[in-house]
């Protein structure tokens, strides 16, 4: 009696986009529960129930599971910041827009932390990440854009919304960090920072 094996029916498109997204979550659950450092393919894949082996005809290696995850995670932040409903002058717009990002980066300090705080990534060697990101990254330029073109503030655009940027994150870094600790709270520190936005020079 001859023992034929059947050929492997493919996968289609949308099993490997499911067995992506849930290697994904089980990546960030243990990366929430462990830290960045003590995640491995074996790791997750033992989470998965399934074999590292597996897993590895999805993700090349752990960098590009990270990788898939930011995208997914800039994603979400920029869908914050999509949500805020432009009301009144485009400064105040910009305003509400820093106020959406530290909620964002508070409610969800672990995502936060891995889409800017932990090194090594370079979103540049990933188009899906690096598109993710831009995404956010429009948001904030064109609302600088739209303030700078009513004239409530003066700069290009780009290097102000960069500024603007780098400012909070700054801020959200060190109070993430515990690391506000001279006498003044991050509510302190934010609405003066994004009161002198609008200050001209």
């Amino acid at each position: 009696m001859y023992n034929i094996k059947m050929p492997r029916k493919p996968l289609s498109q949308f099993d490997i986009d499911n067995f992506r997204d849930a290697y994904c979550d089980a990546a960030y659950a243990l990366y929430q529960r462990e830290g960045y450092d003590a995640v491995t393919i074996r790791g997750i894949a033992k989470l998965m129930g399934c074999s590292p082996m597996l897993a590895y005809r999805y993700f090349e290696n752990k960098e590009e599971v990270f990788a898939a995850l930011r995208a997914a995670l800039f994603h979400r932040l920029a869908q914050a910041l999509e949500d805020v409903v432009a009301k009144g002058s485009p400064m105040e717009y910009l305003q509400a827009l820093g106020v959406a990002y530290t909620k964002f980066a508070h409610d969800e300090p672990h995502a936060y932390r891995l889409l800017y705080m932990i090194p090594g990534h370079q979103s540049q060697a990933y188009p899906d990440t690096q598109r993710a990101q831009n995404r956010t990254r429009k948001v904030l330029i064109d609302a600088t854009l739209s303030a700078v073109e009513a004239g409530e503030i003066e700069g290009d655009p780009r290097l102000l919304a960069h500024t603007l940027w780098a400012g909070i994150h700054g801020l959200v870094s060190l109070n993430l960090a515990g690391q506000l600790t001279q006498g003044a709270s991050f509510d302190d520190l934010f609405p003066e920072m994004m009161r002198s936005l609008g200050s001209r020079p």
